[in-house]
C-alpha cells in the first residue's frame, strides 16, 4: 500500500536539505570562481570529467545496488538482503581497484596528451587529477552505504550528512583564503578530505543502524549472476551517458578551450541547484516505486508512477520558469565575472532537466521490472548520438549552444521511448497515462508560458530586482493555480486538501 504520510514526511525533510544546500552551493560556487579564477575553475571541471569518464562502472553498480536492496526489502527477506549487500560491497571494492588502474594509465594519457590545458597549469592539473582519483574511489566504496540509507527511507539522516558535507565545503573557503600554496591544488586536496570524513560517517551509521550491513566475503556464481547481469546492461547505459556528458565536454574543450568549460561548469551548477527542487521528492518516491512492484502491487505502482512523473515535472517547472526569464540578472547578481555563453547554456540545460524529470520515475519503474537488456541497448544508442553530433556541429563551425540544443532533442527522444516501452510492461494503458499524466503537464506549461510572456512584455524591466521579484511571485501563483485547476486529478485534489486541513488543525 502507498505510504503517503511517509512520502510526505521524507519530501519535507529533503526539501529542507535542498534549500540549505542550494544557499550554500550558490555562495561557495561564487567564491570558488572568484578565488580560483575562470581558467583554474575550467581546469578543475575538465580534469574532474576524466574521472567521471571511468566512474561509469560505479554508476552502473550503484543503480543495481539501489534496485536489488529495495527489491529484497520489499520481500521482507533480511538474510537475502544481507547477502545482496555483501555482493555489492565486494563488487564495489573490485571497481575501485579497476578505476585506479584505468585512471593511472589511460586517464593520465588523456590528461597530458589530449586536453587543451595551459602549459603552466599542467603541474597543478596533475595534482588535481590524483586527488580526484582518490576521491572517486572513496565515493565508490561509500555508494552501497548511501543506497542502504535511502532504501530504508532514513531521509533525515541522508539530509544531515549532506548538510554536514556542505558546511565542510564552506570551511574550505577559509583554507583557500589563508593558504599560501597553489589554490587549485589545495582545493582538490581539501575536497578529498571532506569525502573521506563523510564516507566514514556513513559507514559508522550504517553498521550501527541496519542489520543487513554485515559484510561477508563469498563467491557463488549463481548468486552473483542476477546482480552482475543487471549491472552489465546498466553499464552499457552508463557508458552512453558518460559519453554524452564527459565525452562531449572533452570535445568542447578540444575545440573551444577551458574558458567554455568554465561556462559549462557554472551552467551545470545552476542546473543542479534548480534540479534539487525535484531530486528530494524523487528520492522519497523511488524506494516505494521499486518495493510496490517487487510485492506484486501493480495498482499502487502505477498510481505512484503517475504521481511521481507529474509532480516531479511540476515542482521543477515552478522553480525553473523564474530562472529562465531572469537568468542574465541572476548570473550578474551571483558572479563577479560571467563567462561567455553561460546564460544560454543554463537555459538549455534546465529545459533538458525538465524533460528528464518526467522520465526518471519511468526509469525507476523499469529498474523495478529488472529486465533491462533491450531497454538499455536502445537508450544507449540514442544517448550516444550526442558524441558524433557534437563533433560534427563544432567541426562545421557551430556555436557551443547548438551542442546543448542537440542534447534537448535527444532527451525528448529518450522520454518518448521510455513511455512507449515501459508502460506496457506494467500494464499501464498509454491513453490513460496521456490523459492523467502527460497532457495535464503539457496544458499547464503552454497556458502558463503564454500568460507569463504576455505579462513580461507589459512589465518594465528597468529595475531588475523589482522585475525579478514580481515575475517570480506571479509565476509561482499562476503555476499553483493552473496545477490545482487542470494539472492534477480530482482524487489528488482531495488528498491535497486533506493534508492541508490536517496541518491547519495540527497548528491550532
Amino acid at each position: 500500500m502507498v505510504n503517503n504520510k511517509k512520502i510526505f514526511k521524507n519530501t519535507i525533510v529533503l526539501y529542507f536539505r535542498m534549500l540549505l544546500l542550494m544557499a550554500i552551493s550558490l555562495y561557495t560556487s561564487r567564491l570558488f570562481l572568484s578565488i580560483l579564477g575562470v581558467e583554474d575553475y575550467g581546469i578543475y571541471n575538465i580534469v574532474g570529467s576524466i574521472i567521471v569518464l571511468f566512474s561509469f562502472i560505479n554508476n552502473a553498480l550503484s543503480s543495481a545496488t539501489r534496485r536489488f536492496i529495495n527489491a529484497e526489502l520489499g520481500k521482507n527477506d533480511i538474510s537475502s538482503t544481507r547477502r545482496v549487500f555483501s555482493i555489492c560491497i565486494t563488487t564495489h571494492i573490485f571497481i575501485a581497484f579497476l578505476i585506479i588502474l584505468l585512471g593511472e594509465s589511460v586517464g593520465l594519457y588523456i590528461l597530458n596528451s589530449y586536453l587543451n590545458i595551459p602549459v603552466d597549469r599542467m603541474y597543478a592539473a596533475n595534482w588535481v587529477y590524483q586527488f580526484s582519483i582518490a576521491g572517486a574511489c572513496v565515493g565508490i566504496l561509500g555508494s552501497p552505504l548511501e543506497a542502504v540509507i535511502i532504501a530504508y527511507e532514513r531521509m533525515n539522516i541522508y539530509a544531515y550528512i549532506s548538510i554536514a558535507e556542505a558546511i565542510a565545503k564552506l570551511l574550505i573557503l577559509y583554507i583557500l583564503y589563508v593558504s599560501p600554496l597553489d589554490k587549485l591544488i589545495v582545493y582538490s586536496f581539501a575536497i578529498l578530505i571532506v569525502n573521506l570524513l563523510i564516507s566514514g560517517i556513513k559507514y559508522i551509521y550504517c553498521i550501527k543502524s541496519f542489520p543487513i550491513c554485515k559484510y561477508t566475503f563469498f563467491f557463488n556464481a549463481k548468486i552473483y549472476q542476477p546482480f552482475l547481469f543487471f549491472s552489465g546492461w546498466s553499464l552499457l547505459g552508463q557508458i552512453a551517458y558518460v559519453a554524452s556528458t564527459t565525452g562531449v565536454n572533452m570535445i568542447i574543450n578540444n575545440f573551444c578551450g577551458v574558458v567554455i568549460n568554465a561556462s559549462i561548469g557554472i551552467a551545470r551548477q545552476v542546473n543542479n541547484v534548480v534540479y534539487n527542487c525535484v531530486s528530494g521528492f524523487q528520492s522519497a518516491f523511488n524506494p516505494q516505486l521499486i518495493q510496490t512492484y517487487s510485492s506484486d502491487n501493480l495498482t499502487d505502482h502505477k498510481l505512484l508512477l503517475s504521481r511521481a512523473s507529474k509532480i516531479s515535472y511540476f515542482l521543477l517547472f515552478i522553480c525553473s520558469f523564474p530562472v529562465l526569464i531572469n537568468i542574465q540578472y541572476l548570473l550578474k547578481l551571483w558572479l563577479d565575472v560571467v563567462p561567455p555563453h553561460t546564460a544560454t547554456l543554463c537555459k538549455l540545460m534546465i529545459i533538458s532537466s525538465m524533460i528528464e524529470a518526467f522520465g526518471v520515475p519511468i526509469w525507476m519503474s523499469m529498474q523495478a521490472i529488472g529486465k533491462v537488456k533491450f531497454y538499455q541497448i536502445i537508450i544507449s544508442i540514442i544517448n550516444a548520438l550526442n558524441v558524433p553530433l557534437t563533433y560534427i556541429a563544432l567541426r562545421i563551425g557551430s556555436q557551443v549552444e547548438i551542442v546543448f540544443v542537440i542534447n534537448v532533442i535527444i532527451g525528448f527522444c529518450i522520454l518518448t521511448f521510455r513511455i512507449l516501452y515501459v508502460l506496457p510492461k506494467i500494464k499501464y494503458g498509454l491513453v490513460s497515462y496521456l490523459q492523467t499524466t502527460l497532457l495535464p503537464a503539457i496544458l499547464v506549461t503552454i497556458i502558463h508560458s503564454i500568460i507569463m510572456l504576455l505579462i513580461c512584455n507589459f512589465m518594465s524591466s528597468d529595475n531588475n530586482t523589482i522585475y525579478f521579484v514580481s515575475t517570480s511571485i506571479i509565476s509561482l501563483l499562476l503555476s499553483l493555480f493552473l496545477i490545482i485547476c487542470c494539472g492534477i486529478t480530482k482524487s489528488e485534489r482531495v488528498i491535497l486538501l486533506t493534508v492541508m486541513k490536517s496541518k491547519i488543525k495540527h497548528r491550532k
